[in-house]
């Protein structure tokens, strides 16, 4: 998701990323399986955020590689050729300019994972390396109402987006988890309902799309935003665009994890 087109467009939010070398500062356990780890360096307080759905790429090297200091985007693509990272994507959930902190939410999904294996074993002082922000969804002032749907990795940007949600703008959200324990609040000013699925020991997604075929939206131009599994997504996709007819500019599907695949990506 790095590299998309600089120039803003009514589909686009943009301001240029750029590659920050930050402290873990805080830890908290929001439910049994979602760390919210709380990132600080002064030059967050420079921190440019695009808004609801930007995430970062988090830099992960290997532990033999020294990395050079100062540790900027340039010295970073100037080691490339001896040591490449291998990347992970989370959403901003807040950032306090004034104190210069940023926090993400983690899906605590394994130790052996690379990325969730950081984030269990992170303490305050871990150094953390990453690039960002990414462009963002866009409001749309326009739209007459909005869904949102998601599993548990897209429970950060389906906050934010609420967060930024007019008052009183109708929004119906469907978050898959695996079960009560998973739940989070989600406040906003929108007249939103949520519907909670508790996956249990149900294939992830299968609530999903269950329950999404079986909405019914409300007259009038919405828009749908959306993240969970590869497979998912596409099926949701499909529905929103061929069966409802929904124009593909007013749906933001994405995936955000692929089943039986790491989430690695090199820059």
């Amino acid at each position: 998701m790095i590299g998309r087109s600089a120039q803003e467009t009514p589909r686009t939010s943009r301001r240029p990323g750029r590659l920050h070398v930050t402290r873990v500062g805080a830890v908290r356990d929001l439910t049994p399986r979602m760390r919210r780890i709380t990132f600080t360096d002064p030059e967050l307080t420079g921190f440019l955020s695009n808004g609801t759905d930007q995430h970062v790429a988090m830099y992960f090297y290997e532990p033999h590689v020294t990395l050079p200091r100062p540790f900027t985007t340039e010295t970073a693509r100037a080691l490339l050729p001896e040591a490449r990272p291998r990347l992970r994507r989370y959403t901003i959930r807040h950032h306090r300019p004034h104190s210069g902190e940023v926090d993400m939410d983690f899906v605590l999904h394994g130790a052996d994972q690379l990325a969730s294996g950081w984030a269990e074993r992170a303490r305050p002082g871990d150094e953390a390396i990453w690039f960002g922000p990414s462009p963002a969804h866009p409001l749309d002032t326009e739209a007459a109402w909005t869904v949102l749907l998601g599993d548990e990795t897209a429970l950060p940007a389906i906050a934010v987006i609420l967060e930024e949600l007019p008052a009183g703008h109708p929004v119906t959200v469907l978050a898959e988890v695996a079960d009560a324990e998973e739940e989070l609040p989600l406040p906003t000013r929108a007249d939103a309902r949520v519907r909670w699925l508790h996956r249990r020991r149900r294939p992830a997604g299968e609530l999903l799309v269950r329950h999404a075929r079986a909405l019914r939206t409300p007259p009038g131009r919405g828009r749908v935003w959306g993240g969970a599994e590869r497979e998912v997504i596409r099926t949701l996709r499909g529905h929103f665009t061929r069966t409802l007819g929904m124009d593909r500019s007013d749906t933001h599907l994405t995936a955000y994890w692929t089943r039986g695949e790491t989430q690695d990506s090199e820059v």
